[in-house]
């Protein structure tokens, strides 16, 4: 049999199955011819379907190297795909496209990609570049409106996505986009429909089993949402991200093992994937190994949400340490994404002020008189967030800059290591005539409710109404202060009013703004009775006796996530769910207690 009639066998066998061996075959030919150019491509081709992608790689580079033909350039970029190495495939295109050969489906791969690599502003430009030409591309017109979903562009999206579908109304890809924008919008109905139409279509599809799942986690229906992951799973058991959303799941029903069990798989297939570090820690965290924990959880430094809540993070990211500190090093640390982790993380500020010498701490401005009268030997030690941080030159002259919550791995190795007594402490000279007239004229407890969180994902899932406190609003000789920051004003003008209850509300303390006035009314409450937002972390910080009313698994975060009702960052906090907040004998013995 001549070379010609034995490749085309070769690649007979190969196309009807028996890749591995017909590979193994085609090699070898190869390896004796060489030279030859044509061979080399399709061992190329080859190697990139059998997953030799690195193989793969170094054949396409070498075409490309003696012959920049378009064909060998498209299956590399799509190799940089399957690689993650978006910006690799991205250059290839724009090569291609100098070339001006006008081909569609890489002018569609390159919209794909920025889409990927979250450059929306410039994929937004290239899609309506496609669009005027193919106004019927759905592909396109569904990424486009995925790029205005996630610029929170909602109106936008919507259209978008509602002019694709209009296009093929058993779309899947559409389908699936108008079920998250629902679900993101707390539309759950609609996105259930959404998704239930694409799984109706096709119950194989990896996309929609993982939506599907998604969001039954986040409706805090765990079994379904583990039965959906589960599904997606047999489609692709080596997705790394799927893996993670497994043992997400698995946090949420308290199977600690099975999650950690998936995550460390996900880990394993993606070890740079700061997501996977970042759920590792929390599992080690809820399982109280500490130790191990703190390794973990500076994955949330590389996560978009945590860059984009601080600003400085490239400018500074260079002097976050890798390793173990020396004591008399020049430190800055910095605050974590907002004011509730900002108090949490300063239970370590007392540990760190005590065993490194030369420490500056920005903090935001609200919290700025509180800190320094907490720490009145360091008080001077603690300035505006930004002062430093935000000004390349200033930065240059810390040996190291952290972030607050990194310090755990230096000060909460181990439950042992956490604080027996709160640590904030209230303006003595700090007075509130509105106030302490009230106080003098009241004889009972004094109680302090706030029942909404904002300006985060899980909002909806935190917050509760006025009429979850009807109990507590029913307690004999009690007075009950709103600590709720925050356009609440007209909810609670029509609740007091409808149901003939007493609220009072400090006309001159701006709740928000004025933290030192806060943390003096909460110094003056018996209880305090709250949902999961910062004033729960300021009471818990002053050490006043606290209810907090945890939101579902899903939407809690590692320090309230616990079972035992206990948090180890603040002893005089009880954890409750939303049903024990109408369980009167537990609230009793609380009072009680």
């Amino acid at each position: 049999m001549n070379l010609s009639n034995k490749l085309n066998a070769i690649l007979k066998d190969y196309s009807e199955g028996n890749k591995e061996s017909a590979y193994k075959k085609f090699r070898k030919i190869y390896l004796q011819n060489n030279k030859n150019i044509k061979l080399r491509f399709n061992l190329a081709v080859m190697q990139q379907e059998l997953g030799l992608l690195d193989e793969a790689e170094k054949n396409y580079i070498s075409l490309i190297k003696n012959d920049p033909n378009v064909k060998y350039k498209i299956n590399l970029y799509n190799l940089y795909i399957t690689k993650r190495l978006f910006q690799n495939a991205l250059d290839l295109i724009n090569e291609i496209q100098t070339q001006n050969l006008n081909l569609s489906k890489v002018n569609q791969d390159k919209v794909y990609i920025l889409y990927l690599i979250k450059n929306y502003e410039d994929c937004i430009i290239e899609s309506y570049k496609i669009l005027e030409v193919e106004n019927n591309n759905i592909f396109i017109l569904n990424t486009l409106g995925l790029c205005y979903f996630h610029k929170q562009n909602y109106e936008k999206a919507n259209q978008t996505f509602c002019q694709a579908l209009s296009l093929d109304n058993n779309n899947i890809e559409v389908l699936n986009s108008l079920g998250r924008l629902s679900h993101e919008l707390r539309n759950s109905k609609d996105a259930e429909l959404y998704f239930n139409k694409a799984y109706d279509l096709n119950p194989q599809t990896f996309e929609t089993l993982n939506n599907f799942a998604g969001f039954y986690l986040e409706e805090g229906e765990y079994i379904k949402a583990i039965d959906f992951y589960k599904q997606a799973e047999a489609l692709k058991p080596k997705n790394p991200v799927l893996l993670n959303n497994i043992a997400k799941a698995y946090i949420c029903i308290d199977e600690l093992n099975y999650a950690e069990e998936y995550n460390r798989k996900a880990i394993i297939i993606d070890q740079n994937n700061d997501e996977l570090k970042k759920t590792l820690s929390l599992i080690l965290l809820k399982k109280y190994d500490f130790k191990n924990a703190w390794l973990y959880f500076d994955g949330r430094l590389g996560l978009s949400d945590f860059r984009s809540k601080n600003s400085t993070i490239d400018l500074v990211k260079n002097k976050i340490p890798k390793k173990t500190i020396d004591k008399n090093s020049k430190i800055l640390v910095l605050r974590e994404q907002g004011v509730g982790d900002e108090i949490l993380y300063g239970t370590m500020y007392e540990n760190l002020l005590k065993e490194f010498s030369d420490v500056t701490i920005e903090c935001d401005e609200r919290l700025l008189s509180l800190f320094k009268n907490s720490f009145k030997k360091d008080g001077s030690k603690f300035v505006k967030l930004g002062i430093y941080s935000s000004d390349p030159n200033k930065v240059k002259n810390f040996d190291y800059i952290m972030y607050a919550g990194s310090l755990g791995k230096f000060f909460r190795g181990d439950i042992k290591l956490f604080p027996e007594n709160s640590y904030i402490k209230s303006l003595d000279n700090y007075v509130d005539i509105e106030l302490e007239n009230i106080l003098k004229k009241s004889n009972g407890i004094k109680i302090g409710i706030s029942w909404k969180s904002f300006k985060n994902r899980y909002s909806k899932e935190k917050s509760l109404s006025l009429d979850d406190f009807i109990d507590i609003f029913k307690l004999e000789k009690s007075t009950i202060f709103n600590l709720q920051y925050g356009d609440v004003k007209d909810e609670l003008h029509q609740f007091i009013k409808k149901k003939k209850v007493t609220i009072i509300s400090l006309r001159d303390l701006d709740i928000f703004n004025n933290l030192t006035g806060l943390a003096n009314l909460l110094s003056k409450l018996d209880i305090f009775i709250t949902v999961s937002n910062s004033t729960a972390h300021l009471a818990g910080a002053l050490g006043v006796k606290t209810l907090l009313i945890k939101p579902d698994n899903h939407a809690s975060f590692h320090y309230w996530n616990y079972s035992n009702g206990k948090t180890p960052w603040y002893k005089s906090i009880k954890i409750i769910s939303k049903e024990d907040l109408r369980d009167k004998e537990l609230i009793k013995k609380f009072f009680k207690a």
